[in-house]
């Protein structure tokens, strides 16, 4: 099973920029307490509503991607939040068999530290939309 074109843009833009590591990892990785920082974390949830169909099926995808950039500080974690803007805002990805409209920002909340790990990082979340229609 293939998985959802939104989340493939989603994961293929954030693993474009070079030097930045995101996670999942292509083989389904995601960090641990050892883990190097600074990194990204990419969770891509997909929805489809009605679209502008004549047959009332639901064809507008959505995807939310909350990406967090982790970083042993705050100054880290803005400056990975801030390579993830330049690789997301504003960017219409190629999407097979979809046409994608830009990738908007939806919120920001101030970063927070973040110990559930074992170790003290600190946590930029940022959400950010990603719509299309079939074509």
């Amino acid at each position: 099973m293939s998985d959802d074109p939104h989340a493939v843009a989603f994961l293929s833009l954030l693993r474009a920029v070079p030097g930045l590591r995101v996670f999942p990892t292509p083989d389904g990785l995601y960090p641990d307490a050892q883990t190097a920082l600074p990194y990204v974390v990419a969770w891509v949830s997909v929805r489809y509503d009605l679209g502008p169909t004549l047959d009332m099926r639901s064809s507008r995808g959505v995807a939310t991607g909350t990406i967090h950039s982790v970083g042993a500080n705050d100054t880290a974690a803005r400056v990975v939040a801030g390579r993830v803007r330049g690789a997301l805002l504003d960017v219409v990805p190629a999407m097979s068999g979809r046409r994608a409209f830009p990738i908007r920002h939806d919120d920001g909340p101030p970063a927070r530290v973040d110990e559930s790990t074992g170790r003290r990082v600190v946590d930029q979340v940022d959400v950010y939309r990603l719509e299309s229609l079939p074509g």
